[in-house]
């Protein structure tokens, strides 16, 4: 444990949420493309790791894969979370659903505050594809380790900025976050880069 590490705290609610047909329709479309490429999954050590989230208009709440779920090839509604809250100092979310909403929300959120035309956002892991886009996309500092407030405040600045829609983790090794205006915008442009780069 990092000094001066704040531990992650979820308030969660254990109970269903209202889940449109579509929106879950939408979400489990992308997620199957990523987890078909292998960036999305579950470790041989049993870890999970990637997951995906959207948000629907004028809302502050969004839904995003619960966590342990990576070794599933498919998901049911049961498995997701609505995020409903968060506080970025004392690295905390409160969510509702049947799963717990994982750490990694706490970054997906400080994307959607930050840029607010944001509604959906992947993150993925790959390693070769990392150390590819580490010097052709924008960066967090090395220095700045994942499930931490200055990474949240790290990605949700860049995502403020930046024409790209693509972030690398620089202190998460393996991590790769997009963002923008819909799930299939954002699962196509990271696909289009896994196939340009393994090509490359």
């Amino acid at each position: 444990m990092t000094e001066g590490y704040i531990k992650f705290n979820c308030n969660w609610k254990q109970e269903e949420f209202p889940f449109q047909e579509e929106m879950f329709s939408q979400l489990e479309s992308a997620r199957t493309k990523l987890y078909a490429l292998g960036l999305i999954g579950m470790y041989p050590d049993g870890i999970g790791f990637g997951n995906i989230s959207a948000k629907a208009d004028k809302s502050t709440s969004f839904i995003i894969t619960g966590s342990a779920t990576g070794q599933f090839e498919k998901l049911e509604q049961s498995h997701y979370a609505l995020v409903t809250g968060y506080n970025f100092e004392k690295n905390s979310i409160s969510c509702s659903g049947l799963t717990k909403a994982s750490a990694e929300s706490l970054t997906h959120a400080a994307v959607y505050e930050f840029n607010p035309e944001v509604k959906a956002v992947v993150h993925v892991h790959c390693l070769w594809l990392w150390e590819k886009l580490l010097n052709n996309f924008p960066w967090t500092s090395p220095e700045i380790e994942y499930g931490t407030p200055e990474m949240a405040y790290a990605v949700g600045k860049l995502a403020s900025e930046i024409n790209e829609k693509v972030i690398v983790m620089g202190g998460h090794r393996e991590g790769i976050l997009a963002f923008g205006g819909n799930l299939t915008e954002v699962t196509n442009e990271i696909i289009k880069i896994y196939n340009f780069y393994q090509n490359d």
